[in-house]
Protein backbone atom coordinates (compact mmCIF):
# COMPACT_ATOMS: atom_id res chain seq x y z
CA UNK A 1 0.00 0.00 0.00
CA UNK A 2 2.85 2.06 0.81
CA UNK A 3 4.56 1.78 -2.52
CA UNK A 4 0.94 2.74 -4.36
CA UNK A 5 0.94 6.07 -2.99
CA UNK A 6 4.74 6.61 -3.73
CA UNK A 7 3.92 5.65 -7.35
CA UNK A 8 0.80 7.99 -7.22
CA UNK A 9 2.57 11.25 -5.86
CA UNK A 10 5.80 10.69 -8.66
CA UNK A 11 3.70 10.81 -11.77
CA UNK A 12 2.57 14.58 -11.88
CA UNK A 13 6.38 15.29 -11.94
CA UNK A 14 7.32 13.13 -14.77
CA UNK A 15 8.46 14.71 -17.88
CA UNK A 16 9.74 17.70 -16.20
CA UNK A 17 13.54 17.46 -17.06
CA UNK A 18 12.46 16.86 -20.60
CA UNK A 19 10.80 20.00 -20.92
CA UNK A 20 13.72 22.14 -19.02
CA UNK A 21 16.04 20.58 -21.71
CA UNK A 22 13.98 21.51 -24.89
CA UNK A 23 13.66 25.00 -22.90
CA UNK A 24 17.47 25.57 -22.34
CA UNK A 25 17.97 23.81 -26.14
CA UNK A 26 15.86 26.25 -27.39
CA UNK A 27 17.13 29.01 -25.93
CA UNK A 28 20.91 28.47 -27.07
CA UNK A 29 19.53 28.34 -30.26
CA UNK A 30 18.43 31.77 -30.08
CA UNK A 31 21.27 32.56 -29.12
CA UNK A 32 23.40 31.46 -31.39
CA UNK A 33 21.29 32.83 -34.48
CA UNK A 34 21.47 35.56 -32.61
CA UNK A 35 25.56 35.30 -32.58
CA UNK A 36 24.80 34.42 -36.49
CA UNK A 37 23.09 37.10 -37.42
CA UNK A 38 24.89 39.93 -35.29
CA UNK A 39 28.45 38.73 -36.81
CA UNK A 40 26.47 38.59 -40.60
CA UNK A 41 25.92 42.17 -39.88
CA UNK A 42 29.28 43.12 -38.47
CA UNK A 43 30.85 41.60 -41.42
CA UNK A 44 28.14 43.55 -43.70
CA UNK A 45 29.23 46.75 -41.75
CA UNK A 46 32.99 45.79 -41.77
CA UNK A 47 32.33 45.18 -45.80
CA UNK A 48 30.51 48.72 -46.51
CA UNK A 49 33.40 50.46 -44.53
CA UNK A 50 36.05 49.14 -46.45
CA UNK A 51 34.39 49.69 -49.65
CA UNK A 52 33.65 53.74 -48.65
CA UNK A 53 37.21 53.73 -47.48
CA UNK A 54 38.88 52.25 -50.42
CA UNK A 55 36.51 54.57 -52.89
CA UNK A 56 37.37 57.74 -50.32
CA UNK A 57 41.51 56.92 -50.91
CA UNK A 58 40.72 56.22 -54.80
CA UNK A 59 39.15 59.25 -55.09
CA UNK A 60 42.02 61.35 -52.63
CA UNK A 61 44.42 59.69 -55.11
CA UNK A 62 42.84 61.05 -58.32
CA UNK A 63 42.51 64.60 -56.25
CA UNK A 64 46.25 64.54 -55.02
CA UNK A 65 47.63 63.30 -59.06
CA UNK A 66 45.33 66.06 -60.31
CA UNK A 67 46.40 68.94 -57.68
CA UNK A 68 50.11 67.80 -57.89
CA UNK A 69 50.16 67.84 -61.66
CA UNK A 70 48.94 71.39 -61.78
CA UNK A 71 52.75 72.70 -60.93
CA UNK A 72 55.53 73.33 -63.52
CA UNK A 73 57.63 71.82 -61.35
CA UNK A 74 55.89 68.71 -61.20
CA UNK A 75 57.90 65.83 -63.81
CA UNK A 76 54.25 65.23 -64.73
CA UNK A 77 53.07 68.58 -65.13
CA UNK A 78 50.03 69.11 -67.38
CA UNK A 79 51.64 71.02 -70.20
CA UNK A 80 54.59 68.71 -70.45
CA UNK A 81 55.18 66.25 -73.57
CA UNK A 82 54.57 63.28 -73.76
CA UNK A 83 51.89 63.46 -71.73
CA UNK A 84 50.20 66.77 -73.02
CA UNK A 85 50.57 66.18 -76.71
CA UNK A 86 49.99 67.84 -78.74
CA UNK A 87 51.36 70.40 -76.85
CA UNK A 88 48.55 72.94 -76.51
CA UNK A 89 48.46 73.89 -72.82
CA UNK A 90 46.35 72.33 -71.15
CA UNK A 91 46.27 74.20 -68.99
CA UNK A 92 46.27 78.31 -70.01
CA UNK A 93 49.49 79.42 -68.87
CA UNK A 94 48.73 83.85 -70.14
CA UNK A 95 45.25 83.69 -68.53
CA UNK A 96 42.81 81.81 -66.12
CA UNK A 97 41.12 78.76 -66.84
CA UNK A 98 37.75 80.20 -68.44
CA UNK A 99 34.19 79.68 -67.51
CA UNK A 100 33.14 76.73 -69.49
CA UNK A 101 36.64 74.84 -69.95
CA UNK A 102 36.68 71.81 -68.56
CA UNK A 103 39.89 69.71 -68.44
CA UNK A 104 39.61 65.66 -67.77
CA UNK A 105 42.43 63.26 -65.64
CA UNK A 106 41.05 59.89 -67.38
CA UNK A 107 42.00 56.49 -65.80
CA UNK A 108 40.55 53.64 -67.19
CA UNK A 109 41.28 49.76 -65.80
CA UNK A 110 41.43 46.77 -66.70
CA UNK A 111 39.32 46.39 -70.16
CA UNK A 112 38.31 49.64 -70.34
CA UNK A 113 39.50 52.12 -73.26
CA UNK A 114 40.17 55.91 -72.72
CA UNK A 115 37.78 57.34 -75.46
CA UNK A 116 34.82 55.94 -73.85
CA UNK A 117 35.49 56.32 -69.70
CA UNK A 118 33.66 59.54 -70.31
CA UNK A 119 30.69 57.69 -71.57
CA UNK A 120 30.95 54.69 -69.17
CA UNK A 121 31.30 56.75 -66.02
CA UNK A 122 29.35 60.16 -66.88
CA UNK A 123 30.53 63.17 -65.09
CA UNK A 124 26.36 63.85 -63.64
CA UNK A 125 27.71 66.24 -61.23
CA UNK A 126 29.20 69.03 -63.24
CA UNK A 127 25.43 69.98 -64.86
CA UNK A 128 24.38 70.47 -60.92
CA UNK A 129 27.38 72.50 -60.48
CA UNK A 130 27.18 74.89 -63.47
CA UNK A 131 23.89 74.23 -64.84
CA UNK A 132 24.44 72.72 -68.09
CA UNK A 133 26.89 69.73 -69.25
CA UNK A 134 29.61 71.12 -70.81
CA UNK A 135 30.49 72.42 -74.24
CA UNK A 136 32.30 68.85 -76.30
CA UNK A 137 34.95 72.07 -77.69
CA UNK A 138 35.89 73.30 -74.39
CA UNK A 139 36.38 69.79 -73.29
CA UNK A 140 40.26 68.72 -73.09
CA UNK A 141 41.22 65.18 -71.51
CA UNK A 142 44.78 63.95 -70.61
CA UNK A 143 45.82 60.52 -69.34
CA UNK A 144 46.56 59.60 -65.99
CA UNK A 145 50.21 58.36 -64.84
CA UNK A 146 48.67 56.04 -62.03
CA UNK A 147 48.69 53.42 -64.29
CA UNK A 148 52.56 52.33 -66.23
CA UNK A 149 53.18 49.76 -68.27
CA UNK A 150 56.51 48.20 -68.00
CA UNK A 151 58.20 44.53 -69.36
CA UNK A 152 54.84 43.98 -71.43
CA UNK A 153 52.72 44.20 -68.18
CA UNK A 154 50.35 46.91 -67.25
CA UNK A 155 50.42 48.02 -63.49
CA UNK A 156 46.74 50.02 -62.73
CA UNK A 157 46.92 52.71 -59.76
CA UNK A 158 44.12 53.44 -57.51
CA UNK A 159 40.49 53.35 -58.89
CA UNK A 160 39.20 56.18 -59.69
CA UNK A 161 38.01 56.94 -63.52
CA UNK A 162 38.35 60.69 -63.57
CA UNK A 163 39.64 63.62 -62.08
CA UNK A 164 37.64 67.00 -63.70
CA UNK A 165 39.35 70.85 -63.31
CA UNK A 166 37.77 73.81 -63.20
CA UNK A 167 37.33 77.15 -62.57
CA UNK A 168 35.53 77.45 -59.32
CA UNK A 169 32.26 79.83 -59.08
CA UNK A 170 29.56 81.15 -56.43
CA UNK A 171 27.08 78.93 -58.25
CA UNK A 172 29.46 75.75 -58.06
CA UNK A 173 30.40 75.33 -54.76
CA UNK A 174 27.49 76.85 -53.68
CA UNK A 175 28.29 80.15 -51.78
CA UNK A 176 27.88 83.29 -51.28
CA UNK A 177 31.53 84.86 -51.37
CA UNK A 178 30.75 88.36 -51.61
CA UNK A 179 27.55 88.24 -49.01
CA UNK A 180 25.73 89.76 -52.30
CA UNK A 181 22.61 88.03 -50.91
CA UNK A 182 21.78 87.33 -54.43
CA UNK A 183 21.82 84.46 -57.17
CA UNK A 184 25.26 82.73 -57.20
CA UNK A 185 27.64 84.25 -59.58
CA UNK A 186 28.03 81.79 -62.95
CA UNK A 187 30.09 84.50 -64.80
CA UNK A 188 33.23 85.13 -63.35
CA UNK A 189 35.82 82.42 -61.99
CA UNK A 190 36.64 82.92 -57.91
CA UNK A 191 40.47 84.32 -57.19
CA UNK A 192 41.81 83.57 -53.59
CA UNK A 193 43.90 86.66 -52.26
CA UNK A 194 46.00 85.46 -49.24
CA UNK A 195 47.41 89.11 -48.90
CA UNK A 196 43.65 90.42 -48.45
CA UNK A 197 42.95 92.49 -45.37
CA UNK A 198 41.74 91.69 -43.14
CA UNK A 199 41.95 88.37 -43.27
CA UNK A 200 42.60 86.40 -46.34
CA UNK A 201 39.42 85.26 -48.43
CA UNK A 202 37.83 84.32 -52.28
CA UNK A 203 37.30 87.19 -54.13
CA UNK A 204 34.79 87.51 -57.11
CA UNK A 205 36.67 90.10 -59.10
CA UNK A 206 34.39 92.66 -61.25
CA UNK A 207 34.73 91.15 -65.37
CA UNK A 208 35.51 93.82 -67.57
CA UNK A 209 35.33 92.93 -71.62
CA UNK A 210 35.03 89.27 -70.21
CA UNK A 211 38.86 88.77 -68.00
CA UNK A 212 38.39 89.34 -64.46
CA UNK A 213 39.90 92.75 -63.03
CA UNK A 214 42.25 92.04 -60.46
CA UNK A 215 43.31 95.82 -60.10
CA UNK A 216 42.47 96.07 -56.61
CA UNK A 217 43.57 92.13 -55.74
CA UNK A 218 47.04 92.29 -57.70
CA UNK A 219 48.10 89.35 -55.85
CA UNK A 220 44.81 87.03 -56.00
CA UNK A 221 45.33 83.65 -57.98
CA UNK A 222 42.66 81.75 -59.48
CA UNK A 223 41.03 78.94 -57.49
CA UNK A 224 40.22 76.22 -59.16
CA UNK A 225 37.42 73.37 -58.38
CA UNK A 226 39.04 69.58 -58.56
CA UNK A 227 36.48 66.37 -58.23
CA UNK A 228 36.76 63.20 -58.70
CA UNK A 229 34.91 59.75 -59.15
CA UNK A 230 35.99 56.62 -57.79
CA UNK A 231 34.81 53.49 -58.50
CA UNK A 232 35.34 50.07 -57.15
CA UNK A 233 34.92 46.56 -58.93
CA UNK A 234 32.02 45.81 -56.19
CA UNK A 235 30.19 49.00 -57.57
CA UNK A 236 31.15 51.18 -54.29
CA UNK A 237 31.35 54.83 -55.95
CA UNK A 238 32.36 58.22 -54.36
CA UNK A 239 32.25 62.05 -55.72
CA UNK A 240 35.14 64.34 -53.69
CA UNK A 241 36.15 67.52 -54.29
CA UNK A 242 38.95 70.25 -53.42
CA UNK A 243 39.08 74.11 -54.18
CA UNK A 244 42.42 74.91 -54.66
CA UNK A 245 44.60 78.04 -54.92
CA UNK A 246 48.44 78.17 -55.93
CA UNK A 247 50.65 79.23 -52.86
CA UNK A 248 52.00 82.59 -54.72
CA UNK A 249 54.93 85.24 -52.85
CA UNK A 250 54.03 88.73 -53.46
CA UNK A 251 57.66 88.93 -55.23
CA UNK A 252 57.31 92.43 -57.59
CA UNK A 253 59.61 94.03 -57.86
CA UNK A 254 60.05 97.94 -58.67
CA UNK A 255 64.07 98.12 -59.85
CA UNK A 256 66.81 95.57 -60.96
CA UNK A 257 68.05 95.98 -57.59
CA UNK A 258 66.12 97.18 -54.52
CA UNK A 259 67.73 98.78 -51.57
CA UNK A 260 65.34 99.05 -48.78
CA UNK A 261 66.50 101.08 -45.95
CA UNK A 262 66.57 103.84 -43.46
CA UNK A 263 70.15 104.10 -44.45
CA UNK A 264 71.24 102.96 -47.64
CA UNK A 265 75.06 102.93 -48.04
CA UNK A 266 76.22 102.51 -51.42
CA UNK A 267 79.50 101.78 -53.24
CA UNK A 268 79.42 101.80 -57.26
CA UNK A 269 81.63 99.66 -59.42
CA UNK A 270 84.21 101.17 -61.45
CA UNK A 271 84.56 98.16 -63.87
CA UNK A 272 83.83 99.09 -67.82
CA UNK A 273 82.08 95.46 -67.69
CA UNK A 274 79.90 96.07 -64.86
CA UNK A 275 76.39 97.20 -65.66
CA UNK A 276 72.97 97.70 -63.54
CA UNK A 277 70.03 97.28 -66.01
CA UNK A 278 66.21 97.82 -65.35
CA UNK A 279 65.40 97.05 -69.21
CA UNK A 280 63.32 93.75 -69.26
CA UNK A 281 65.55 91.18 -70.54
CA UNK A 282 68.97 93.39 -70.92
CA UNK A 283 71.94 91.42 -70.02
CA UNK A 284 72.93 88.13 -71.58
CA UNK A 285 71.17 85.62 -69.66
CA UNK A 286 69.88 81.91 -70.89
CA UNK A 287 66.57 81.88 -72.40
CA UNK A 288 63.35 81.00 -70.28
CA UNK A 289 61.14 78.25 -72.06
CA UNK A 290 57.86 79.61 -73.56
CA UNK A 291 58.85 83.51 -71.98
CA UNK A 292 59.47 86.82 -73.63
CA UNK A 293 60.67 89.57 -71.92
CA UNK A 294 58.15 92.55 -72.14
CA UNK A 295 59.18 96.47 -73.05
CA UNK A 296 59.26 97.38 -69.52
CA UNK A 297 62.37 99.81 -68.35
CA UNK A 298 62.43 100.14 -64.34
CA UNK A 299 64.86 102.11 -62.38
CA UNK A 300 67.89 99.93 -62.69
CA UNK A 301 68.55 101.14 -58.34
CA UNK A 302 65.46 101.60 -56.29
CA UNK A 303 65.82 102.61 -52.94
CA UNK A 304 63.23 104.22 -49.95
CA UNK A 305 63.39 107.89 -49.26
CA UNK A 306 64.84 110.91 -51.30
CA UNK A 307 67.90 111.15 -49.05
CA UNK A 308 68.75 107.14 -49.67
CA UNK A 309 68.02 108.08 -53.65
CA UNK A 310 71.56 111.09 -52.73
CA UNK A 311 73.26 108.09 -50.72
CA UNK A 312 73.32 106.47 -53.69
CA UNK A 313 73.76 109.04 -56.41
CA UNK A 314 77.16 110.57 -54.67
CA UNK A 315 78.56 107.35 -54.35
CA UNK A 316 78.07 106.82 -58.03
CA UNK A 317 78.61 110.03 -59.23
CA UNK A 318 82.12 111.67 -57.67
CA UNK A 319 83.37 113.98 -60.03
CA UNK A 320 87.59 113.40 -60.30
CA UNK A 321 89.33 116.66 -59.17
CA UNK A 322 91.83 115.54 -62.25
CA UNK A 323 89.15 115.37 -65.20
CA UNK A 324 86.35 116.85 -64.45
CA UNK A 325 84.12 114.48 -65.13
CA UNK A 326 82.29 111.60 -62.78
CA UNK A 327 84.54 108.80 -61.97
CA UNK A 328 82.03 105.87 -61.48
CA UNK A 329 80.64 105.35 -65.05
CA UNK A 330 77.66 106.93 -64.44
CA UNK A 331 75.76 105.82 -67.74
CA UNK A 332 76.42 101.97 -66.68
CA UNK A 333 73.53 102.54 -64.12
CA UNK A 334 70.45 102.34 -66.95
CA UNK A 335 66.70 102.17 -66.38
CA UNK A 336 63.70 104.86 -65.94
CA UNK A 337 65.52 108.55 -65.53
CA UNK A 338 63.63 111.15 -63.87
CA UNK A 339 62.20 114.01 -65.56
CA UNK A 340 63.11 116.70 -65.90
CA UNK A 341 67.03 115.50 -66.15
CA UNK A 342 68.65 117.61 -63.39
CA UNK A 343 71.92 119.93 -65.11
CA UNK A 344 74.20 117.64 -63.16
CA UNK A 345 75.18 114.91 -63.28
CA UNK A 346 75.54 114.17 -66.54
CA UNK A 347 75.27 111.67 -67.62
CA UNK A 348 72.46 110.71 -64.89
CA UNK A 349 71.95 107.62 -63.02
CA UNK A 350 68.67 105.57 -63.00
CA UNK A 351 68.09 106.03 -59.40
CA UNK A 352 64.62 106.75 -58.21
CA UNK A 353 62.51 106.31 -55.03
CA UNK A 354 60.32 103.42 -55.28
CA UNK A 355 57.09 102.09 -53.84
CA UNK A 356 56.90 98.47 -52.32
CA UNK A 357 54.42 95.85 -53.12
CA UNK A 358 52.21 94.91 -49.63
CA UNK A 359 54.54 91.75 -48.75
CA UNK A 360 57.78 94.02 -49.16
CA UNK A 361 56.60 97.18 -47.60
CA UNK A 362 57.75 96.77 -43.10
CA UNK A 363 60.36 94.25 -41.27
CA UNK A 364 57.02 92.24 -40.36
CA UNK A 365 55.27 92.18 -43.65
CA UNK A 366 58.99 90.60 -45.02
CA UNK A 367 59.42 88.42 -42.21
CA UNK A 368 56.16 86.54 -42.54
CA UNK A 369 56.91 86.19 -46.21
CA UNK A 370 60.30 85.06 -45.49
CA UNK A 371 58.51 82.20 -42.78
CA UNK A 372 56.14 81.62 -45.88
CA UNK A 373 58.90 80.81 -48.16
CA UNK A 374 61.22 78.86 -45.57
CA UNK A 375 58.19 76.70 -45.16
CA UNK A 376 57.79 75.91 -48.90
CA UNK A 377 61.67 75.91 -50.05
CA UNK A 378 63.07 73.15 -51.53
CA UNK A 379 65.80 73.62 -48.90
CA UNK A 380 66.55 75.39 -45.86
CA UNK A 381 70.33 75.63 -45.21
CA UNK A 382 71.52 76.40 -41.75
CA UNK A 383 75.10 76.76 -41.72
CA UNK A 384 77.25 76.19 -38.28
CA UNK A 385 77.39 79.25 -36.04
CA UNK A 386 80.81 80.73 -35.18
CA UNK A 387 82.03 83.12 -32.35
CA UNK A 388 80.12 86.19 -32.61
CA UNK A 389 82.21 88.96 -33.73
CA UNK A 390 81.71 93.20 -35.01
CA UNK A 391 80.80 92.55 -38.45
CA UNK A 392 78.85 89.50 -36.80
CA UNK A 393 77.49 90.15 -33.91
CA UNK A 394 74.91 87.16 -33.95
CA UNK A 395 77.26 84.67 -34.74
CA UNK A 396 75.72 83.34 -38.46
CA UNK A 397 77.00 80.88 -39.80
CA UNK A 398 78.51 80.73 -43.73
CA UNK A 399 77.05 78.65 -46.77
CA UNK A 400 78.54 78.51 -50.13
CA UNK A 401 77.88 76.86 -52.99
CA UNK A 402 78.84 73.25 -51.64
CA UNK A 403 75.51 73.43 -49.46
CA UNK A 404 73.13 74.41 -52.49
CA UNK A 405 70.74 71.40 -53.93
CA UNK A 406 72.45 69.37 -56.49
CA UNK A 407 69.20 69.25 -58.67
CA UNK A 408 68.96 73.02 -59.35
CA UNK A 409 69.62 73.94 -62.75
CA UNK A 410 68.21 76.36 -65.79
CA UNK A 411 65.30 74.20 -66.33
CA UNK A 412 64.64 73.45 -62.70
CA UNK A 413 64.99 76.38 -60.45
CA UNK A 414 64.33 75.85 -57.01
CA UNK A 415 63.74 78.02 -53.71
CA UNK A 416 66.29 77.69 -51.26
CA UNK A 417 66.68 79.55 -47.74
CA UNK A 418 69.84 80.40 -46.45
CA UNK A 419 69.45 81.18 -42.52
CA UNK A 420 72.72 82.88 -42.29
CA UNK A 421 75.34 84.31 -44.67
CA UNK A 422 76.47 83.09 -48.24
CA UNK A 423 79.08 83.50 -49.59
CA UNK A 424 79.02 82.20 -53.84
CA UNK A 425 82.52 81.96 -55.18
CA UNK A 426 84.03 79.60 -58.23
CA UNK A 427 82.34 79.17 -61.21
CA UNK A 428 79.02 78.86 -59.63
CA UNK A 429 75.37 79.59 -61.18
CA UNK A 430 72.49 79.33 -59.09
CA UNK A 431 68.52 79.48 -60.34
CA UNK A 432 65.72 79.98 -58.70
CA UNK A 433 64.71 82.18 -55.49
CA UNK A 434 67.46 82.53 -53.06
CA UNK A 435 66.86 84.02 -49.86
CA UNK A 436 69.49 84.59 -47.26
CA UNK A 437 69.06 86.22 -43.90
CA UNK A 438 72.52 87.31 -43.02
CA UNK A 439 75.23 89.04 -45.01
CA UNK A 440 75.70 87.94 -49.10
CA UNK A 441 78.61 87.73 -50.69
CA UNK A 442 80.39 86.52 -54.12
CA UNK A 443 82.85 87.00 -56.97
CA UNK A 444 82.68 88.01 -60.49
CA UNK A 445 82.83 83.99 -61.59
CA UNK A 446 79.34 83.56 -59.76
CA UNK A 447 76.05 84.37 -60.52
CA UNK A 448 72.15 83.80 -59.95
CA UNK A 449 69.11 83.84 -62.60
CA UNK A 450 65.65 84.49 -60.54
CA UNK A 451 65.32 86.34 -57.37
CA UNK A 452 67.91 87.19 -54.73
CA UNK A 453 66.50 88.35 -51.52
CA UNK A 454 68.58 89.53 -48.99
CA UNK A 455 67.04 89.92 -45.11
CA UNK A 456 69.44 91.03 -42.78
CA UNK A 457 69.73 91.68 -38.88
CA UNK A 458 70.87 94.95 -38.58
CA UNK A 459 74.26 94.57 -40.63
CA UNK A 460 73.02 93.77 -44.10
CA UNK A 461 75.56 93.79 -46.72
CA UNK A 462 75.75 92.98 -50.40
CA UNK A 463 79.44 92.42 -51.89
CA UNK A 464 80.84 91.63 -54.71
CA UNK A 465 84.52 91.59 -55.72
CA UNK A 466 87.25 89.97 -58.03
CA UNK A 467 87.10 90.07 -62.44
CA UNK A 468 84.14 87.59 -63.81
CA UNK A 469 81.74 87.33 -67.14
CA UNK A 470 79.15 86.02 -64.44
CA UNK A 471 75.78 88.54 -64.05
CA UNK A 472 72.51 88.41 -61.50
CA UNK A 473 69.79 88.03 -63.74
CA UNK A 474 66.31 88.86 -62.77
CA UNK A 475 65.74 91.15 -59.61
CA UNK A 476 68.11 91.60 -56.39
CA UNK A 477 66.09 92.80 -52.67
CA UNK A 478 68.00 93.63 -50.01
CA UNK A 479 66.84 95.05 -46.74
CA UNK A 480 67.24 94.93 -42.85
CA UNK A 481 64.22 93.65 -40.38
CA UNK A 482 66.40 92.97 -37.03
CA UNK A 483 68.56 94.55 -35.58
CA UNK A 484 72.15 93.84 -34.14
CA UNK A 485 70.74 91.57 -31.16
CA UNK A 486 68.01 89.81 -33.59
CA UNK A 487 64.95 92.38 -32.47
CA UNK A 488 62.08 92.69 -34.93
CA UNK A 489 62.29 95.79 -36.06
CA UNK A 490 59.70 98.49 -37.15
CA UNK A 491 61.11 100.11 -39.69
CA UNK A 492 63.85 98.79 -42.24
CA UNK A 493 67.26 100.00 -40.90
CA UNK A 494 70.34 100.09 -42.73
CA UNK A 495 71.47 98.32 -45.15
CA UNK A 496 75.02 98.54 -47.41
CA UNK A 497 75.94 97.45 -51.03
CA UNK A 498 79.44 97.59 -52.17
CA UNK A 499 81.30 96.04 -55.15
CA UNK A 500 85.20 96.26 -55.17
CA UNK A 501 86.98 95.40 -58.35
CA UNK A 502 85.12 93.72 -61.48
CA UNK A 503 81.92 92.27 -59.35
CA UNK A 504 80.74 90.47 -62.62
CA UNK A 505 79.25 91.95 -65.59
CA UNK A 506 76.27 93.05 -63.19
CA UNK A 507 72.72 93.32 -62.45
CA UNK A 508 69.52 93.19 -64.81
CA UNK A 509 66.28 92.90 -64.39
CA UNK A 510 64.78 90.19 -66.24
CA UNK A 511 61.30 89.43 -65.97
CA UNK A 512 61.03 85.94 -67.26
CA UNK A 513 63.76 85.06 -64.54
CA UNK A 514 61.44 86.70 -62.06
CA UNK A 515 58.56 84.46 -62.77
CA UNK A 516 60.26 81.26 -63.32
CA UNK A 517 62.03 81.50 -59.96
CA UNK A 518 58.29 82.78 -58.70
CA UNK A 519 56.96 79.80 -59.53
CA UNK A 520 53.77 78.54 -57.10
CA UNK A 521 55.36 75.90 -54.66
CA UNK A 522 51.86 74.20 -54.00
CA UNK A 523 48.40 74.43 -54.46
CA UNK A 524 46.94 74.82 -50.78
CA UNK A 525 43.51 73.34 -50.34
CA UNK A 526 40.67 75.51 -49.53
CA UNK A 527 38.27 73.46 -48.67
CA UNK A 528 37.21 69.48 -49.20
CA UNK A 529 33.92 68.13 -49.47
CA UNK A 530 32.54 63.94 -49.99
CA UNK A 531 29.63 65.04 -52.87
CA UNK A 532 28.21 61.46 -52.66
Amino acid sequence: MNSNHINRRKQPESGVALLIAIFVLMLVSVVAISLIVASGGESALAGNYRSSASAYLAGTAGLEEARGRLLPKNADYFNLAPNNTPATNFIPTTGPLAIGQVRYVLNPGPGEALGTLLATYPDNEYATEFGAAPVAANVKTIASVSTVTSGGTTYYGPLFKWVRVTPATEQSIQTDVDNSGGAPNNTAPLYYDATNLPKPSLIVPPMVAGVPDLSLHPNAKQALEVTTLAVLPNGSQKTLQYVVAPVAYPLNFPSALTLAGNNVQFGGANSNQYFVDGHDGSGNPPPVAGCTPTSAVLPAIGTTGASNVTNVINPVSPVSPYTGIPSNRDDHYLGVMPSPLPATPNPYPSVGNVSLTSGLQTPASLNALVQTISQNADVVISPTPVAPTAGNPSGQGTAGPSDMPAGMSATNPMTVVVNGNFSMSGNYTGYGLLVVTGNFAYSGTTGWKGIVLVVGDGTTTFLGSGGGNNEFDGAIFSASTKDVAGNPLTTFGNVGFDISGGGGNGIYYNSCWINQANQPPTYQILSFRELH
